[in-house]
């Protein structure tokens, strides 16, 4: 019956007594069909054969299901080799390769808590329970460890960018300085919104732009007879970080607005004459 495999696959899984309603009907038309003593044949023949596809069917959804099991468990033996690697890429000061492995790992223990719970009932509870409990450990630690990354890279190229300034931009310094100031606490204030990621996805791509022009800025100014119209391009990027600077500005100014909704309620609540 093996090599009716690809065709059983496709039956559905039935319950005993659908199968015994189908088997029913068949033999009913059947009946009108075939003569008495080829019924009989006919009859032990279906029978037969449907007794052997629902045990077919039985043993290889057990074999799948031993499948995903064990594949459930290669993708924990892999997770857990990836955590190790973290552990040197972090010794090693290998950024570039600890952030594509960390990235990497998120994404396989998302995959793990959802097969898991998939197969939970076919796996010990207290498999199940190890399982995740330590998906979601090593999921805290990686997004701290990116976290802790993300912020030295931050401080590093920020004091790069501040080097820069002093030597050969100062007249940069009070923007770029609002503008670190007003990204944290932009930051900061974005972390109690509805929408955390949404907003703070846009918020980080403004400021990737910022950077950009920032970088132009102070390659031209470093070197300006090494660009063409470099006078004019200066003066436009310095418009833009100006104008970016008093964006940053508003934005906190909504984000602050929106706080005090309950505070603006409250306050023609207590000036109502009514009340």
């Amino acid at each position: 019956m093996q090599k009716f495999d690809p065709i059983i696959r496709l039956i559905p899984k039935m319950p005993r007594w659908l199968w015994f309603l189908v088997y029913g009907i068949i033999i009913i038309n059947l009946s009108q069909l075939l003569a008495d003593g080829f019924l009989f044949f006919a009859m032990v023949g279906l029978g037969v054969t449907f007794r052997g596809v629902r045990k077919r069917q039985s043993y290889l959804q057990n074999q799948d299901m031993a499948k995903r099991i064990q594949q459930l468990k290669d993708t924990v033996h892999l997770a857990d080799r990836q955590k190790r690697q973290l552990s040197d890429y972090i010794l090693n000061k290998d950024t570039e390769n600890f952030q594509l492995t960390a990235r990497h790992l998120l994404d396989k223990l998302q995959n793990i808590k959802s097969e898991s719970y998939q197969l939970k009932e076919h796996l010990p509870k207290e498999v199940f329970d190890r399982i995740n409990s330590k998906a979601d450990e090593v999921k805290v630690e990686t997004l701290l460890q990116l976290e802790h990354l993300q912020i030295e890279q931050e401080l590093d190229s920020g004091a790069v960018f501040e080097q820069q300034i002093d030597k050969i931009a100062p007249e940069l310094k009070a923007f770029y300085h609002n503008v670190q100031t007003d990204h944290k606490r932009i930051l900061k204030k974005l972390e109690e919104a509805d929408n955390t990621e949404e907003l703070t996805a846009i918020h980080n791509s403004s400021m990737q732009q910022f950077y950009d022009i920032l970088t132009g800025y102070l390659q031209i100014k470093e070197s300006p007879k090494d660009y063409y119209n470099a006078q004019e391009r200066l003066d436009k990027a310095l418009e833009a970080i100006k104008t970016f600077d008093l964006d940053l500005d508003e934005n906190l100014r909504k984000l602050n607005e929106s706080a005090l909704k309950d505070f603006e309620v409250s306050l023609r609540m207590m000036q109502d004459p009514r009340n």
